[in-house]
């Protein structure tokens, strides 16, 4: 759907504010890259605490990657970078490398996945709107991006009223 509303966008006959509430991660990175060089702007639920975070393993096992890098458009190597620390350890039987993830991954996906917009379209938001479950855990960040800075100063306003 999304490719199809790309496609059209490029027509420069439309402009299209777009919001994605995907279920899950249904919405893979090659869709939201289709709308480069469209006339639109983008409002996405990222599903960063909820969903992301939880398959990015603790110790570096990456079982679901395939849908890792569907999400963000990156190779294994490149998600290893941004979400895992290797440290060397000597221990008494010899050097142990430890893999282990970085800490606070949930602003982080927040901030790849900003960055990753700004690959698209030429403004995002300074700080995604973090949205919360009833004790407080980050289960979503909503995140804007424009070519128009404007508007891309509209959305920041928004955010920081809620």
């Amino acid at each position: 759907m999304v490719l199809e509303l790309a496609a059209s966008l490029k027509t420069k006959k439309y402009s299209a504010l777009i919001f994605l509430d995907p279920f899950a991660m249904q919405i893979n990175w090659d869709s939201i890259a289709s709308l480069k060089g469209t006339r639109s702007d983008i409002w996405i639920l990222v599903p960063t605490g909820v969903i992301v975070n939880r398959l990015l393993d603790k110790k570096g096992e990456l079982k679901f990657l395939k849908k890792l890098q569907s999400f963000f458009g990156l190779s294994e190597e490149e998600i290893r970078q941004e979400f895992y620390e290797t440290e060397i350890l000597q221990t008494l039987f010899g050097e142990t490398e430890i893999t282990r993830k970085v800490l606070k991954p949930i602003e982080k996906i927040a901030d790849l996945y900003l960055k990753k917009l700004n690959s698209v379209w030429s403004y995002t938001i300074n700080k995604p709107l973090r949205l919360e479950n009833n004790r407080g855990f980050p289960i979503f960040h909503f995140v804007f991006a424009s070519n128009k800075k404007n508007a891309v100063n509209i959305a920041n306003q928004i955010i920081k009223g809620v």
